[in-house]
C-alpha cells in the first residue's frame, strides 16, 4: 500500500510539474452522453453542462457488411474524418465508412439532442459526444489519425502522431462489430473511459460497440500509439478500427493575462480543506467565472462571482480527496488558471 501511495504521488507530481508548462490551459472535460439508434440514424443528446464555446466530439459507428452512404451530420457539425474497414467475413465489395468523426463548437443556443442519419442496410447505428471547455475554438483540431485495417480479436489501435503544440487533449475513438454480446472495448490505463455504448441481438449479423476515452498531453511531441482491450471476442473476422484526435488549448497571452493574474491570490496553498481566495480588485470580477478541476479534467466545483459578497471568498474542498487540482477563473479580460494542493 506505502509503495502504491509514493508512485500515486510521484506520478501527481509530475503531471503537475508538466501542467505549470502549458498552463492557463487544462482543455478540462465538461461532459459526455451516448446513445444507440436503428438502421437509419442515432439521435444523441447533448452532454450536460455544455454551455456557448465549448467544444463537442461526436462519434458515430454503424454496423458492418454493407455498402451504404456517408453519416450526415446536423447542421453545425464538421467532418474530422471518416474510418472505413471490411470485415473477412463481407467480402472486399462492402468496404464502407464505419466510424465517422464530427466537432462543433457550442452556441448561445442549443437543441437538446442531435440526430446523425444515413443507410447501413438493417446495422444498427451507435453513438456517442464528448465536450470539453478551454478548446481553440478558431482551430479546435490539431492533429488527427485514423487506422481502419484491423480484422481481429486482439487490441484496438489508434495510431498515434507527434504533436507541434504542447497542452493537448488527446481523444480516442474504437469501435467494432462482432458476433458476441459479451464484447467489451476496454482503453489503456493512460485513458479515462467518456463513452461506452453498445448494442444486443446481432443486428443481424453483429453487435456495434463504440468506445471514446481521453486524456491530457501536457507538453509537445510523439503521443505514441493508443489501445484499447477486445474482450469477450473468439474469433478473427470482425470488422474493427480507430481514430485519434487532438484537442488544441486556447492559449491566453498578452497584457490581459498578466493584469488578471495579479488580480487574485489563494492562500492557504497547499490547503488542508479550506481555500481563500483574495481579490485586489474585486469590482473588476464581477462577471467572472471560477471552476476547480481535478488531474483528470473533471470539474468538482464552480461558482459565480456575480453571487459573492465580499472580496475574501472561501473554497472548502474538504470533502474532495487529497491531490493537486486546477483552479480556473475566466473573466472578459482572459483566463489564468492555478495548481491547488489539497492535503
Amino acid at each position: 500500500m506505502k509503495k502504491q501511495l509514493l508512485s500515486a504521488l510521484a506520478i501527481a507530481f509530475s503531471v503537475a510539474q508538466a501542467a505549470a508548462q502549458c498552463s492557463p490551459c487544462t482543455i478540462p472535460f465538461v461532459a459526455a452522453s451516448q446513445a444507440t439508434g436503428n438502421s437509419a440514424s442515432v439521435t444523441i443528446p447533448i452532454p450536460a453542462g455544455v454551455v456557448q464555446g465549448d467544444v463537442m466530439i461526436a462519434a458515430i459507428h454503424h454496423g458492418w457488411c454493407n455498402n451504404g452512404p456517408a453519416v450526415i451530420a446536423p447542421n453545425g457539425w464538421i467532418l474530422i474524418n471518416y474510418t472505413s474497414n471490411t470485415g473477412s467475413g463481407c467480402g472486399s465489395s462492402n468496404t464502407t465508412i464505419q466510424l465517422a468523426t464530427f466537432y462543433k463548437v457550442a452556441g448561445a443556443s442549443e437543441p437538446a439532442n442531435y440526430t446523425f442519419t444515413g443507410n447501413s442496410s438493417n446495422q444498427a447505428y451507435v453513438g456517442g459526444i464528448v465536450a470539453y471547455s478551454g478548446v481553440n475554438t478558431a482551430n479546435p483540431i490539431h492533429m488527427n489519425s485514423n487506422n481502419g485495417a484491423q480484422d481481429a480479436c486482439n487490441n484496438l489501435l489508434a495510431t498515434g502522431f507527434t504533436t507541434t503544440q504542447p497542452c493537448t487533449r488527446l481523444v480516442a475513438v474504437f469501435f467494432c462489430s462482432v458476433n458476441n454480446s459479451a464484447t467489451n472495448i476496454v482503453p489503456q490505463n493512460s485513458l479515462t473511459e467518456r463513452v461506452d455504448v453498445s448494442t444486443t441481438g446481432n443486428n443481424p449479423w453483429g453487435n456495434e460497440n463504440l468506445e471514446i476515452a481521453d486524456e491530457l498531453m501536457m507538453t509537445a511531441g510523439a503521443t505514441g500509439n493508443k489501445t484499447a482491450a477486445l474482450t469477450g471476442c473468439s474469433s478473427t473476422g470482425w470488422v474493427t478500427g480507430a481514430q485519434l484526435i487532438a484537442l488544441s488549448c486556447q492559449a491566453i497571452t498578452g497584457q490581459g493575462e498578466h493584469s488578471l493574474s495579479e488580480m487574485f491570490t489563494v492562500i492557504p496553498n497547499p490547503s488542508t480543506g479550506k481555500f481563500n481566495l483574495k481579490m485586489a480588485e474585486f469590482e473588476n470580477l464581477r462577471t467572472a467565472k471560477l471552476e476547480i478541476y481535478n488531474l483528470v479534467g473533471e470539474k468538482i466545483y464552480s461558482a459565480n462571482f456575480q453571487t459573492v459578497s465580499s472580496s475574501n471568498f472561501q473554497i472548502d474542498l474538504s470533502t474532495q480527496p487529497k491531490g493537486i487540482y486546477f483552479l480556473r477563473v475566466s473573466t472578459l479580460e482572459g483566463v489564468i488558471t492555478r495548481k491547488i494542493v489539497l492535503e
